[in-house]
């Protein structure tokens, strides 16, 4: 499997490796992390910043695909998350969106296993927001 941190790539094939490589996303303040299978898909992919995390896991090329989501979040509904692309993007997500790093780095490994996004997280299919018609309208659904 094709582990890539922070742009660095791995090539792991046991659980051993990864446990090795994901260490050192543990020590990092802000991490991107992607898996994904020799076939590409499907690919899940963490962004990490300290003890927050965000998951989005995707089945094809061109997928939407999920996102995670913390039903327990209670804070301020437009509260949000910075975390680092290793392009040195800046993103925001919102902060009901997270989950923890370490929730975060279990799910890497039951998907290097599985496969499959992690089953005992709250995943969330993403939608495109707007669409066109075949007039090219620009609609939202």
């Amino acid at each position: 499997m094709e582990l890539k941190i922070n742009k660095v790539l791995y090539q792991v094939s046991d659980a051993d490796e990864l446990q090795v490589h994901l260490a050192h996303v543990r020590r990092a303040q802000f991490a991107e992390v992607w898996m994904q299978h020799a076939a590409n898909w499907p690919a899940i992919c963490a962004l990490i910043n300290g003890e927050a995390a965000w998951l989005m896991y995707l089945r094809f090329e061109g997928d939407a695909g999920f996102s995670t989501r913390n039903p327990n979040y209670s804070g301020p509904a437009k509260a949000v998350i910075e975390y680092y692309l290793s392009n040195g993007q800046r993103d925001e997500y919102p902060a009901s969106w997270n989950i923890t790093a370490p929730e975060a780095l279990r799910a890497l490994e039951y998907f290097f296993v599985e496969e499959d996004m992690a089953p005992w997280l709250q995943w969330q299919e993403e939608r495109p927001l707007e669409f066109f018609r075949p007039s090219r309208e620009r609609v939202k659904p």
